[in-house]
């Protein structure tokens, strides 16, 4: 599984806006002013969340945390991107789990998702400009519990 965050850049020239990757492209996503943007989760050959679904990064990165911590209590959890009307649902079903981005759903490895969603959310926050302190120490409470729960890919 990959994490990728992207963030929005509409050029000052009028250009078409397009997304710069954290991961790819560093330097230029730095130079970036804003926070709009989409995360991109892929499992494999799937696409989980849809590229079409921009919304501001770091509130999506922790509506995806708010996530897997419900789904690790509960076995199922849902979230809602922070303005845009979509959101992210994850349930387990028999042994594998269903996660929802938008209105596309996938059958995933719970394990997997997890351990993709926790190290794509401190790649973002340790790349996020501030103290991102609070979100890493969750990161690693939620590492903790599902290690806890058998979900470490």
């Amino acid at each position: 599984m990959v994490a990728e965050s992207f963030l929005r850049h509409a050029p000052a020239d009028g250009s078409a806006p397009h997304l710069v990757s954290i991961q790819r492209d560093p330097e230029r996503a730095a130079a970036l002013e804003g926070t709009i943007g989409s995360i991109q989760l892929r499992y494999h050959s799937l696409q989980l969340v849809p590229v079409d679904l921009l919304d501001d990064l770091p509130g999506t990165w922790h509506a995806l945390l708010d996530t897997v911590e419900g789904f690790l209590a509960d076995g199922l959890a849902e979230a809602r991107y922070p303005s845009i009307d979509a959101g992210f649902r994850l349930d387990a079903s028999g042994g594998v789990a269903k996660f929802t981005a938008g209105k596309v759903r996938h059958i995933v490895d719970a394990g997997e998702l997890i351990d993709c969603i926790l190290g794509g959310a401190a790649e973002y926050f340790r790349f996020a400009p501030g103290t991102q302190d609070a979100a890493i120490a969750r990161i690693g409470r939620l590492r903790t519990r599902a290690a806890a729960a058998g979900l470490s890919a």
